[in-house]
């Protein structure tokens, strides 16, 4: 986890989202078409309702957010 929050301290996350890009979990800037960052997290290996939550994006605002997220959905 230490290593995507160093990845991650630059990125400003307001406005940002967590979805899945290429079977995997990946962060985007809202509006943009490409993600900021991808994970070595496969969706496919987490919960169906999960993966729901993501194709539809789960918006993220502080970095707090984003390492709970990743906590509760990697854990």
């Amino acid at each position: 986890m230490k290593h995507v929050r160093h990845i991650l301290c630059t990125l400003v996350l307001a406005g940002f989202l967590l979805g899945i890009h290429q079977g995997r979990v990946a962060l985007w800037k809202q509006g943009d078409t490409t993600p900021s960052k991808v994970f070595p997290y496969p969706a496919a290996a987490l919960p169906p309702d999960i993966q729901a939550q993501l194709r539809q994006g789960i918006p993220i605002n502080t970095m707090e957010d984003l390492d709970r997220l990743l906590e509760n959905l990697l854990s």
